[in-house]
């Protein structure tokens, strides 16, 4: 073929390319212009974050998403769960919602779960993504997605600066043994034995902030479960709930050398923020709660105490997810949002306005925004979390036996035994 016979099919080759292209940047060629989605709207729920944080996230998605319009409520945590069940069943309800953990399995049925291999879900990249403690929770037993989880709270403890200082005990106990003498020390008596000042808010259910996610915790950390997940059975007949029971109530025996809580102090939390306890157990969102009643408080927050000093830590931490209604009209849309709520730099701006740990793994090893979040932090990736099977009953059961022997209207094994019936037969209930 003649050289300049060459030459010429690949002008005329590369100036087809040109003119196509100038067509499509222009629009001449339909189809070929990038379209955008049709205009749509959605409407969520939440009862944790102020609307400004909310203003800031819908803000971040405009900027990707021009189609969208999106409105942020938020409701009351006291009337949240009764006032979102009745907008729902009135067809009413937002598109997109929030939940706590226990409520996952209840509200189920609520839930527009997104399948595999939709929308570009695939579950090993969420498994990769996110924490171990969350996955059961959010990843069904078919693979579905049940909703995007934006923070993973974890339970720490709360010290009082000004009393371990005055007491001479440089650092907050790493363990539970360390956390009894601690006690002793800090621990306040009149000339009558009465509590003037507690060591440690910690022994009773009624007025103890979280009572039974400390008992969990301490449960895990002995060796314990709650529910087994696939025969769906209470565990809770097991030694490890009588150690960790016995250990907890001991602070409120005034039997016991380690007494050092009782009924009649107000709440945890409460007594902690106003110098009545020198530790309390809290999670990061109650740092803010503590600050706000007392802002002259010199306190810090320290790791969950361990059993001994081992390799293999165990925490606990709770969390909530946002979910799509099964009743929106807009379901697509609602997922794009959510699978775009998990993206790195969204989860990690969110967190930072809302100061709290993250559920996706690649940022704990971040900067956190506040310094008193570090101990919070390093605790999410060795948490263990909440029994979703059982749902709010697991809390009242566990509340219940705390309470029980406390009170002294069961023996341990009494109280455990009736918390393993109750248990039961609620989980027998839900199944049928």
């Amino acid at each position: 073929m003649n050289p300049n016979r060459i030459q010429l099919i690949i002008f005329a080759a590369i100036g087809v390319m040109v003119l196509l292209a100038v067509l499509v940047l222009t629009g001449v060629i339909p189809g070929l212009k990038e379209r955008s989605l049709p205009a749509f709207t959605l409407e969520i729920w939440g009862f944790q974050d102020e609307p400004e944080v909310w203003r800031m996230i819908i803000e971040k998605y405009g900027r990707v998403n021009r189609s969208a319009t999106i409105h942020y409520t938020q409701k009351n945590p006291s009337n949240y769960e009764e006032e979102l069940l009745n907008a729902l069943a009135s067809g009413q309800g937002p598109d997109v919602f929030l939940l706590k953990d226990a409520w996952l399995e209840k509200h189920g049925d609520k839930i527009k779960a997104l399948p595999e291999e939709t929308l570009g879900y695939q579950k090993k990249n969420v498994r990769g993504s996110f924490i171990d403690a969350l996955l059961p929770s959010i990843i069904t037993a078919s693979g579905e997605l049940a909703g995007t989880p934006l923070a993973f709270d974890t339970l720490a403890l709360f010290y009082n600066r000004d009393y371990f200082n005055s007491a001479n005990i440089p650092n907050p106990p790493l363990t539970w043994d360390e956390f009894v003498e601690d006690v002793k020390i800090l621990t306040k008596l009149t000339e009558l034995g009465s509590i003037r000042r507690s060591g440690a808010a910690l022994g009773t259910a009624s007025n103890v902030e979280h009572a039974s996610d400390i008992l969990l915790a301490l449960m895990y950390q002995s060796g314990g479960t709650v529910i087994d997940p696939q025969k769906r059975e209470s565990t809770l007949q097991h030694p490890a709930t009588q150690t960790a029971l016995a250990f907890y109530i001991s602070f409120a025996n005034s039997a016991k050398k380690t007494y050092t809580w009782n009924a009649l102090f107000e709440n945890s939390i409460q007594a902690f923020a106003k110098g009545g306890a020198a530790m309390a157990f809290g999670y990061s969102s109650d740092a803010k709660k503590i600050a706000a009643l007392n802002p002259q408080l010199n306190f810090a927050a320290a790791p969950l105490p361990q059993l001994g000093r081992k390799d293999i830590q165990v925490n606990y931490g709770r969390f909530n997810i946002l979910a799509v209604s099964r009743v929106s009209k807009e379901t697509d849309n609602a997922w794009r949002f959510l699978l775009w709520l998990q993206n790195s730099d969204v989860q990690k701006a969110y967190i930072d306005a809302v100061g709290m740990p993250p559920a996706r793994r690649d940022l704990v090893r971040t900067k956190p925004p506040r310094d008193y979040l570090v101990p919070f932090y390093d605790q999410v990736l060795s948490a263990r979390s909440f029994p979703v099977a059982g749902g709010d009953s697991v809390t009242a059961i566990i509340s219940d036996m705390i309470e029980s022997v406390a009170n002294r209207r069961f023996t341990i094994e009494q109280a455990i035994e009736r918390a393993n019936l109750e248990l039961g037969a609620r989980l027998s209930r839900s199944t049928q």
